[in-house]
């Protein structure tokens, strides 16, 4: 009805439905733009009354499906699969009358991950995941239901990003690996400062109160510490395979008390040091049986102390105690709920909930430690 009101609007303007169409650019292309344009937001209304009063096709409905924990029972249940991240849709982004438009005209996977590796959480929740095959940050803010992205340093685009970091002030610190650079940016994402930071950065972390930055120098064999400007810089590492040595580091935690833990991933080794780079003990075995070592990536400390290694080999996240002894694992290989293919970062936040970069998967699953202050195993 609409679109008939508005063509005997024109008739009566202009005389005739041709007169019409000439002063849309000639012929019948002014009709056709117009029924397109009006098809596309007929389709758009469509669909959100498809999906109002929901989460929308896309959401996860956990309230159907059998809960996942770990160990398996009767053993008391340690670690629980929470959620996955993978779109906007996945935190209830995206839901806007323009947003749909725009999924409509420009495709709705624009902003799906492609490759997430590292990964971190902020202190108002989003969750930033650095995007290595789609050169994006991506900026999930859990509790506003937005999504925001990071795509350059000013004039300067991406072009291996892989570590992601935020100071006390929640400012945004990327590595990215073949630039050799480190782009820092406020927590709006505006584009602060960039620096050299070695021959290959990969895994960085930030010491908060002393405000320290520590970067992972997978090219050079070394950890690099500097201020969070990164000025005064000095390092530790070299090549080697004995205790203080590396070979092919790729990431880094600091825990609670600001002590460094190294994933060595070619000498199958976490390596745990004080915060000024002096070595303090390592554990870790090459093979193929639980507690060993397969293809080590991400490494994240809880607020007991536990220490959990994701294998992208194995497809697993593995827990040890600081001594090293092996204590339990999650997940398995494939795309199921709570399955991995070659997980990479690792996170742990402030209450406890373990994120992992999934990376082949495209997408980040959430998971809680439970009974946190209790032994796991």
């Amino acid at each position: 009805m609409e679109q008939s009101r508005e063509m005997s609007a024109g008739k009566r303007a202009h005389g005739s439905a041709k007169g019409f169409c000439s002063l849309a650019s000639g012929g019948r292309v002014g009709v056709s733009l117009l029924t397109v344009l009006l098809l596309i937001v007929f389709g758009v209304t469509l669909t959100s009354c498809s999906t109002s009063g929901g989460g929308g096709a896309d959401a996860e409905d956990l309230s159907s499906q059998k809960a996942l924990i770990w160990p398996s029972p009767p053993a008391p249940p340690r670690i629980s699969y929470s959620k996955t991240i993978a779109t906007p849709k996945d935190i209830g982004a995206g839901t806007g009358f323009f947003r749909r438009l725009a999924d409509v005209l420009f495709g709705s996977a624009a902003n799906n991950m492609i490759k997430p590796y590292g990964l971190t959480v902020d202190s108002d929740g989003r969750v930033l995941v650095a995007d290595t095959a789609l050169k994006r940050l991506h900026i999930y803010d859990v509790k506003q239901k937005k999504y925001s992205h990071i795509e350059s340093a000013g004039d300067t685009g991406f072009v291996s990003i892989i570590g992601v970091a935020v100071d006390a002030d929640d400012n945004i610190y990327l590595t990215d690996s073949i630039a050799a650079m480190i782009y820092v940016f406020n927590s709006k994402g505006k584009y602060i400062r960039g620096f050299n930071a070695g021959t290959k950065p990969t895994g960085l972390a930030i010491d908060k109160p002393a405000g320290r930055l520590y970067v992972v120098d997978t090219g050079e064999h070394n950890v690099r510490m500097s201020g969070l400007d990164g000025k005064g810089v000095k390092t530790f590492g070299e090549r080697g395979d004995t205790e203080g040595k590396f070979s092919f580091p790729v990431d880094i935690f600091l825990d609670d008390r600001s002590d460094v833990y190294v994933v060595d991933t070619m000498n199958y080794k976490i390596q745990i040091f004080d915060r000024n780079g002096r070595f303090i003990s390592r554990f870790g075995t090459q093979g193929d049986g639980s507690g060993d070592f397969g293809r080590p990536k991400g490494i994240a400390v809880d607020h007991d102390g536990n220490i959990y290694l994701a294998d992208a080999l194995f497809d697993t996240v593995q827990i040890f105690d600081r001594e090293g002894n092996y204590m339990l694992n999650f997940g398995s290989v494939g795309n199921a709920r709570g399955a991995f293919w070659m997980p990479s970062g690792l996170h742990i936040d402030s209450g406890g909930y373990i994120y992992v970069a999934d990376s082949y998967n495209r997408r980040v699953q959430i998971f809680e430690h439970l009974g946190e202050g209790e032994k796991i195993m």
